[in-house]
């Protein structure tokens, strides 16, 4: 006759039951983060927005160049951050596909950078540093804000990681300009722009790639 142990079929029953205990908390815990992934995502979105509409409005009063680029990258930002919005209404699978579609944007946005600095490097354009600085300046501030006001996102959501990872390459495109624009305006370095700019493409690029690698082995 086969001789039980006792405590060891106890703890087998324990096991058992925790395990779908676990997997039902951590299920709560995801989406619990969904309804304060949405409130953030919509805010960072209205704001991003509003200030593309400024620079846009602005760029067409004053025929400023720098107003409509920097309005171009804002649209981008903003076009990140409604995917993620609109991904979180759907079911996991289709999250994973807007996950790589916003990872692909990301590299879009890499590709176009790099092809500029180049077309900057082989044909230099001087640089108006005073309205430069303005937009920059402005950028900077409107991409910190909306970059604290994501860092309470959760970033395990790759939509939510892509949108920030969106604002935080335009944050560092602030950067970018501003040094850029200091350098032409104090010591006439008019390159310092295009190496800035090929250095923070290449940052775009990985975690373009990153985020797009993630979302493709999850939704595959």
């Amino acid at each position: 006759m086969p001789i039980t142990n006792h405590h060891e079929e106890i703890t087998m029953k324990e096991d058992t039951l925790t395990l779908p205990a676990a997997h039902e908390h951590h299920h709560a815990h995801v989406h619990s983060h969904i309804p304060q992934n949405r409130r953030i995502l919509a805010l960072s979105f209205a704001i991003i927005t509003a200030y593309m509409g400024v620079e846009l409005l602005g760029g067409w009063l004053f025929h400023s160049l720098t107003l409509l680029a920097d309005a171009g990258h804002m649209a981008n930002d903003s076009f990140s951050l409604f995917l993620a919005l609109l991904a979180l209404f759907l079911p996991p699978r289709g999250q994973k596909g807007f996950a790589l579609l916003n990872g692909a944007s990301l590299l879009l946005v890499a590709v176009l950078i790099l092809h500029e600095a180049w077309e900057r490097w082989t044909a230099p354009t001087p640089m108006l540093a005073g309205p430069m600085l303005a937009v920059a300046f402005a950028g900077l501030l409107v991409n910190l804000i909306v970059a604290r006001l994501m860092l309470h996102g959760d970033h395990s959501n790759l939509n939510v990681k892509a949108a920030y990872l969106h604002v935080l390459a335009d944050l560092l495109g602030s950067v970018v300009a501003i040094v850029a624009g200091l350098a032409a305006w104090l010591l006439g370095w008019q390159w310092v722009d295009t190496v800035a700019s090929a250095l923070l493409a290449l940052f775009i690029l990985k975690s373009g790639w990153q985020i797009s690698h993630q979302a493709w082995q999850e939704w595959r």
